[in-house]
């Protein structure tokens, strides 16, 4: 059950004490994607979320984003990601291990120095501890997702995961 306890629960990435994070020695992030940084298959990102990821890149922190889908290499959000400074790392099978290492690699990072911040705990926060990273648990932006995610939400609620409704507006 520990390695389902992320380290620290927000409402989304907006919410998350960045500043905080640089103080405990945190350069890394590595970001889930869909309904945590955009909605499930939009693959696009709101302005707000652009402006936030630019000023943490100029604050000095080094970003990936590790989704376990598979994102086409001539998808224009891969190539607006990497004009970002923004790695991507695809088909990541989280909660295995394999994808987060490659991000890690790809970062030149450890995971003492990394973040994982995503909205599921049987797939981000599960690996991000299997790695020992620090972790960051966020409500997902929204409804629609995949049969499997659906699933495991049952089983995060049966875990003792809160709905993000009884949070109240976000």
């Amino acid at each position: 059950m520990k390695r389902l306890r992320p380290d620290q629960a927000v409402r989304s990435i907006h919410h998350v004490d960045y500043t905080a994070l640089w103080e405990r020695g945190i350069r890394v992030l590595i970001y889930d994607l869909e309904n945590t940084l955009c909605g499930w298959r939009s693959w696009e990102l709101d302005p707000r979320t652009w402006a936030l990821l630019a000023s943490l890149r100029e604050r000095g922190m080094r970003i990936a984003v590790l989704t376990n889908a598979s994102i086409p290499p001539h998808q224009p959000f891969r190539r607006e990601l990497a004009d970002a400074g923004i790695r991507v790392v695809d088909r990541a099978h989280k909660p295995l291990r394999g994808g987060l290492r490659r991000a890690l690699a790809a970062l030149g990072a450890h995971p003492g120095e990394t973040a994982l911040i995503g909205d599921q705990l049987l797939t981000d926060v599960l690996v991000g501890k299997r790695v020992g990273l620090y972790t960051v648990l966020v409500d997902p932006l929204g409804t629609q997702e995949s049969r499997l995610t659906r699933f495991n939400r049952r089983l995060e609620r049966l875990l003792g995961r809160r709905d993000p409704a009884d949070r109240g507006p976000r």
